[in-house]
């Protein structure tokens, strides 16, 4: 067995810090898989995003996702300031780049489904919801949206 499949495998596990060492390790994976200068320039713009400077985000990560087109977490992270600034359409696109280029982005999916939600599309929101719990069972946010969308449709 691969370290991929252990961590995705680890994410299913009814231990709660195993799925907690997962999580963390398959992010610090994401993020530092196109090498040390996009590690760099990713550190940035979630800094920016930290300090709620969405626009030189958006900038930075769109730059980044640019330069490196097969880095998944350069177009998630565009994905998640366009999501804060609104723009669900491109959210989703961006969301679905990461997914073409990493389908087990459960960060992705539940991204996806959330731009979904914002926009009224509850049914195709609660398959992505779903596809995100696949990969992460456990994880309650997106039990919660599923619960919301159902609501919606109801």
């Amino acid at each position: 067995m691969n370290d991929l499949q252990k961590l995705l495998d680890d994410l299913k596990e009814p231990d709660p810090s195993v799925r907690k060492r997962a999580t963390a390790a398959l992010w610090l994976r994401w993020h530092e898989e196109a090498g040390d200068e996009a590690t760099s320039r990713l550190q940035m713009g979630i800094q920016l995003l930290n300090e709620d400077q969405l626009d030189d985000a958006e900038e930075l990560f769109s730059l980044l996702a640019s330069d490196f087109p097969d880095f998944p977490e350069a177009h998630n992270k565009l994905a998640t300031v366009l999501f804060l600034n609104g723009n669900y359409a491109l959210s989703i696109e961006e969301c679905e780049i990461t997914l073409d280029l990493n389908p087990y982005h459960f960060g992705a999916w539940n991204g996806l489904g959330l731009c979904q939600y914002q926009t009224g599309r509850f049914q195709e929101a609660i398959l992505s919801f779903q596809k995100a719990l696949e990969i992460q069972p456990y994880s309650q946010t997106n039990r919660v949206y599923i619960a919301k969308c159902r609501g919606k449709l109801n």
